[in-house]
């Protein structure tokens, strides 16, 4: 038992090694920190961070990283890194408490950390926004009535009416009389609820007075909780009631107990406008911000063919910053551009919610050349001018050189000169249904009536039933479902009460958390609720909005997924499009004269128009295995060896271009025959099986070709099931399999072009995939080819 306590302890290896640690521990509220948690572990067990609450701080970025280094002596280290961007919310001593590492059973704790936060600079001005302060000096004092001994509460709004997407400031002042106000121990709680249907940035709230005001000979003074929301559809919003609690103590002494108070404000509507001009069908909203400008940086500014260029664009204004949407950039042709992660910057600028929203893309260029970037145009409506305009950027150069190290011409392989689908594989595509129907019900009838016995079953119906269709917020619904999922994997963390705290701590900024928790709240009681609150088409409008957000454009990511042949065929073309007027000669002759790309195009004009036939995906894969694309060359080859798997040529071809790793060749085999060749074979047999029952020969002959027939029959649901199966190629060299499906996750593997993925699901621009050596992960659409 010693020694296999000494063998398991060995193979585990040490507890990981875990710190955690502040670039600042004395910060003004207000102002950021970062807090670094680092994991280093000799084992290759999964290390699990689990993150203690931050009180009195707003996650406000995020970022987790991977590193595996070799060490001389030890072997392999992998270091876990996670960055939090932090903003101290409010003065005092905070305390972040211990984070807890988990790794194989052993669990390790670092020491909590204290932060000092100071109160925010300067007077009252600062505590409350410039807006907020009109509010205040322009708000009627309440009746001599309604005040009395006692406190009021009104919520103060700049008017009535305002448009979709502009800044409304909601203000709850609390009016206490001096001599009330000198006799509480503490500040009062003062609480400004979100109304459904907007968009809410929580503003002020000092625990000190705010402003005071001579009313009638009499001193009051005023605490206020301000927040400025953003309405997402036209339609009535309701401002809900403003609460203050507060105590007053009973007597002078101070032992003496406490009378508690609590007061409500009366609920306050609000008719929310469409924009001027905009149109009443349902659709995108434009971005509603003023002094919008726009800004493009590529890093370098020119490129090489096979490497990456870093495009940063970004967008700088006052608005609702959260809600912009992101930019249509046109991309030269060859050029491939992957989305990254989106940044959000919120600032205030006179008191107006302002700053910056950066999309960053990753471009990688396949040609070398000069090329011109389109003018970029971004509409939007201006609330300052009132009009609808639009930011916009010139074009710009871009200048491609050759890669450092141009790849050798490679053999030519021969082409097949003559096209058209296989005879064997269309006949039995052209015998269903009524063929196969006569094939299998034929031979037994003629050889009961030939042996006049025997009869025939009737028919069976089937009865179909159409689907229901899925209304707009029910499949809005599970995408937003799909997508906490996504974001937050907890189950239990993602339907509780903490599923703001989660977002936070998965990089999600603070406003969003929220908004994406009160929907939720909202989505369950418009389904299970006695009645649904709000309007339906409200509730959808600002669903989809949530969506847009957190994961772009579904509406653009949708139309990315096709299926079949039909992937391939867009892939292979968009990516190797041209112009036109290269198709004056004919592709045989572009491909003998070394113009591969042109040839590549229009062998794959060839394979879109007929699909079934395997000389043009050979020649397609020929012509970019020559141009040196072998990931794409083995997708196209694939597809030819599954439509002529007898074919030499084609089986010469896919020696030229083995998979690159061994899991990748039980998903690319194909069989002896296609699926419809050996239906085909095992007709024959039937025919010939029940030819033997109607002549009379001996029971042997009969169980002879009735065994042959039913082996012929397994190899052909054989060969359907295997190519049944779901598989992708990857066209792309050291593609990244990602843990989730977004650009700035971490890289679970990476595969080669030419290697074989099985494909689970899709989740908009993303295929979930998965190998039997372990491989399991996220990749874009764009980056493999489907079979």
């Amino acid at each position: 038992m010693l020694a296999l306590w000494v063998l398991a302890a060995l193979q585990s290896g040490p507890a990981p090694d875990v710190t955690a640690r502040l670039d600042r521990t004395h910060v003004t509220a207000g102002d950021h920190l970062l807090l670094t948690i680092r994991a280093r572990t000799r084992s290759a067990a999964p290390v699990t961070l689990a993150l203690p609450a931050l009180t009195g701080f707003t996650v406000v970025g995020s970022r987790e990283v991977t590193e595996v280094t070799l060490e001389a002596l030890g072997g392999p280290v992998r270091t876990t890194t996670r960055e939090l961007e932090l903003r101290a919310q409010r003065p005092g001593a905070l305390v972040i408490g211990p984070v807890r590492v988990e790794q194989g059973g052993r669990r390790v704790t670092t020491a909590a950390l204290t932060v000092t936060v100071d109160s925010a600079k300067a007077g009252l001005a600062t505590a409350v926004s410039p807006i907020a302060r009109r509010l205040i000096d322009a708000a009627t004092p309440p009746a001599a009535g309604e005040l009395g001994e006692h406190v009021a509460l009104t919520v103060l709004l700049p008017g009535d009416t305002v448009l979709v997407g502009q800044q409304l400031d909601v203000l709850a002042v609390a009016w206490f009389p001096r001599e009330l106000r000198a006799r509480l121990r503490r500040a009062p709680i003062l609480t400004l609820q979100t109304p459904e249907g907007v968009w809410s940035y929580p503003g002020a709230a000092p625990s000190e007075v705010a402003a005071s005001r001579l009313v009638r000979g009499r001193w009051l003074d005023l605490f206020v909780a301000h927040e400025a929301v953003f309405p997402l559809a036209p339609g009535r919003i309701v401002i809900p009631p403003a609460t203050v609690e507060y105590a007053v103590p009973a007597s002078f002494s101070f032992f003496s107990s406490e009378d508690r108070y609590s007061l409500r404000s009366d609920t306050v509507p609000v008719r929310v406008l469409p924009l001027p001009g905009a149109p009443a069908a349902a659709g995108d909203p434009p971005a509603v911000a003023q002094a919008l400008s726009l800004d493009l940086r590529l890093d370098p500014p020119n490129g090489r063919v096979g490497e990456p260029i870093a495009v940063t664009a970004t967008l700088s204004g006052v608005g609702n910053v959260a809600l912009w949407p992101e930019p249509r950039i046109g991309w030269p042709a060859g050029f491939r551009a992957y989305a990254g992660e989106t940044g959000t910057r919120i600032e205030a600028r006179d008191g107006r919610i302002a700053g910056a929203k950066t999309f960053h893309y990753l471009v990688m260029p396949d040609s070398a050349g000069s090329f011109q970037l389109p003018a970029l145009r971004y509409p939007y409506y201006n609330l300052a001018a009132g009009d609808a305009t639009a930011a916009t950027l010139a074009p710009r150069p871009l200048l491609v050189a050759a890669g450092p190290e141009p790849r050798a011409p490679r053999a030519l392989p021969p082409l097949e000169r003559d096209g058209g689908p296989v005879w064997t594989d269309e006949l039995a595509r052209d015998l269903v249904p009524w063929g196969w129907l006569v094939l299998l019900v034929g031979p037994p009838l003629l050889a009961w009536l030939w042996r006049r016995r025997g009869g025939e079953a009737p028919p069976i119906r089937v009865a179909t039933v159409a689907a229901a269709p899925l209304s707009p917020i029910g499949g809005a619904e599970r995408r937003f479902h799909a997508l906490l999922a996504s974001h937050v994997p907890d189950a239990e963390a993602r339907d509780g009460d903490g599923l703001g705290r989660a977002l936070r701590a998965a990089g999600v900024e603070s406003a969003l958390a929220d908004h994406v928790m009160r929907l939720r709240d909202r989505l369950r009681a418009a389904r299970y609720g006695p009645r649904a609150p709000g309007d339906a088409t409200q509730l959808a409008s600002e669903l989809e909005q949530v969506l847009r957000v957190l994961d772009g454009d579904p509406a653009r990511t949708g139309r990315r997924g096709r299926d079949g042949h039909v992937v391939a065929v867009a892939l292979l073309v968009a990516a190797l499009a041209r112009p036109a007027a290269a198709q004056a000669l004919s592709a045989e002759a572009l491909y003998d004269a070394g113009a591969l790309r042109a040839a590549a195009d229009s062998f794959a004009t060839r394979a879109a128009a007929e699909p079934r036939a395997p000389a043009h995906w050979y020649n397609l894969g020929a012509t970019l295995y020559r141009a040196g694309a072998d990931g794409k060359a083995s997708a196209a080859w694939a597809i030819a060896a599954r439509l002529a798997p007898r074919d030499a040529t084609v089986r010469r071809a896919r020696e030229l271009l083995p998979p690159p790793d061994a899991p990748s060749e039980p998903l690319l085999v194909v069989g002896l025959a296609t699926p419809g060749e050996w239906a085909l074979v095992a007709a024959l047999l039937w025919v010939v099986l029940w030819s033997v029952a109607a002549g009379g020969r001996r029971p042997v002959v009969f169980v002879s070709v009735a065994v042959l027939t039913a082996g012929v029959i397994g190899l052909a649901a054989r060969e359907a099931v295997r190519r049944g199966r779901p598989v992708a190629v990857v066209v792309h060299p050291a593609t990244s399999v990602r843990v989730a499906p977004y650009g700035s996750a971490s890289a679970a593997a990476t595969v080669e072009a030419g290697a074989a993925l099985q494909v689970d699901r899709s989740f908009g621009g993303w295929l979930e995939v998965h190998r039997q050596d372990g491989v399991r992960g996220w990749v874009l659409a764009t980056e493999v080819t489907r079979l």
